[in-house]
């Protein structure tokens, strides 16, 4: 069965907050400043004005881009657009002003296009791709309900460089919501502490905390030392994790200097029973009970109804490590005994492995 034909004047589309439209000449000023406030962008105002006036409307009767601007709150708010291939399937790629950001928006205009694209042109799949990095377009394809594909290197033109990508797909038939969790770190304080998400400018604090030689015994999979190249992959493979709904990830902070003093991880989280805990802290830290009073918060949390809402937390960790055992010990966590020489070591030996765990009772 062949592709529908487009139409050949561009149709109204609605949610009833969002409407979706052929370009208007009071359009334009919103179009020029979208495309203008980014400063690293190459799209100048002339640009905006041939691209509203010209190149849309030519595009469409030419089938190559199908481009809607997306109307909110009686104002321009930005584009989307799907681009047709010859194999009868298409990519959408799509693009917000400043002020229209973080409202849900795109999310809504994406869905209005996904639904245009397969119950009016006949698409069979319609692809998404983002620079890799480009967290808002990602956050826009989660909500849609993409799937995620592969990361694919050099697949992408920015500023000139070629630079990997994140993909995705869908068919007519896929539901267009999320498909799993994404994790935002809520912010937790103590009377001392603060935990928040990571900064990119903290490198120099992980690098710090995690090349030594207790990190080298007790966490020999890490790579010592732990240069920055090592901190700023780990920070991005924690965030694909948070948008994949598998972990959370704290930066454990003095409250009053904002110092990052450690990190603790929140992961098996699938069933919300047996979910582990795995932490660390930078020698500033060391000796003051900080991790303690951090996991304490942690648990606060994660028990409540009004946060995860879990039933059981776990720690497990060397029987030999004294302080990581002494911080879960102080923390409330009860030991529920030992798995024997089930931890390896970075000394090649194979130690106990000491396992604790606390629950919501528990005093």
């Amino acid at each position: 069965m062949g592709r529908v034909p487009f139409p050949a004047e561009t149709p109204v589309l609605t949610d009833g907050v969002v409407t979706l439209r052929a370009p208007r000449p009071e359009d334009l000023p919103g179009a020029i400043e979208r495309n203008t406030e980014d400063p690293d962008s190459t799209f100048d105002a002339d640009d905006a004005r041939r691209w509203m006036s010209y190149g849309i409307p030519e595009a469409w009767s030419a089938g190559t881009r199908l481009v809607f601007v997306i109307e909110h709150q009686g104002r321009y708010a930005g584009t989307v657009g799907l681009a047709p291939d010859a194999n009868g399937n298409a990519s959408v790629h799509y693009g917000l002003g400043s002020w229209a950001r973080g409202a849900g928006i795109a999310s809504r205009a994406v869905r209005l296009a996904l639904e245009f694209g397969f119950t009016v042109c006949g698409f069979h799949v319609i692809h998404w791709w983002a620079r890799v990095g480009n967290w808002p377009s990602r956050r826009v394809a989660w909500a849609t309900g993409f799937r995620l594909g592969p990361t694919i290197p050099a697949l992408a033109e920015d500023q000139g460089r070629r630079t990997d990508a994140w993909t995705g797909w869908m068919g007519p038939d896929d539901p267009r919501s999320p498909r799993q969790p994404w994790f935002v770190n809520p912010v937790l304080e103590t009377s001392r502490l603060r935990l928040r998400s990571w900064r990119d400018d903290e490198v120099d604090r992980i690098t710090t905390a995690r090349t030594n030689q207790a990190t080298a015994h007790f966490l020999p999979f890490l790579p010592q030392p732990f240069t920055a190249e090592d901190a700023r992959f780990w920070l991005k493979d924690m965030a694909e994790q948070a948008a994949a709904g598998l972990r959370f990830n704290w930066c454990v902070a003095d409250r009053s200097t904002d110092v990052a003093l450690g990190n603790i991880t929140l992961y098996n989280l699938a069933t919300r029973i047996d979910s582990e805990l795995g932490y660390w802290a930078h020698p500033d830290a060391q000796g003051r009970g900080v991790m303690a009073e951090a996991l304490r918060r942690v648990a606060d949390w994660y028990f409540s109804p009004a946060g995860f809402g879990g039933r059981r937390l776990v720690i497990r960790t060397a029987a030999s490590n004294k302080a990581a055992r002494r911080a879960a010990e102080s923390a409330g966590y009860q030991l529920r005994g030992l798995d024997r020489a089930a931890f390896a070591l970075g000394d090649k030996t194979v130690d106990d492995r000491a396992v604790y765990d606390l629950l919501p009772t528990d005093d």
